[in-house]
């Protein structure tokens, strides 16, 4: 399979790189609080209800989502990228290292 061959940073400006895969953050972050304010402002959905949730909550709601995606992805980085690896050792073959 042929992958592209494409630069994954959009914008740089100084050591400041704003890459591809973080735009797709952004906007999977804006969508879903668009989409989550939608839902709580449809009448509809709710009848003689009241929402489940109201928009300050909503958008504290994606503050604490933002800061878990900034949060796990570092750990997840450091874990899978970072951790010095065991040189040897009963699960880890002399090929693999």
């Amino acid at each position: 399979m042929v992958f592209p061959d494409f630069n994954p940073v959009l914008v740089q400006l100084g050591r400041f790189a704003l890459r591809w895969y973080a735009l797709a953050y952004v906007a999977g972050i804006v969508l879903g609080w668009g989409y989550g304010v939608l839902l709580v402002r449809n009448p509809k959905l709710w009848g003689p209800r009241a929402p489940t949730l109201s928009l300050p909550q909503i958008d504290d709601l994606v503050l604490w989502i933002t800061i878990g995606v900034i949060v796990g992805g570092r750990l997840g980085y450091v874990a899978f990228y970072m951790l010095p690896r065991p040189r040897s050792g009963p699960i880890c073959s002399p090929t693999l290292t």
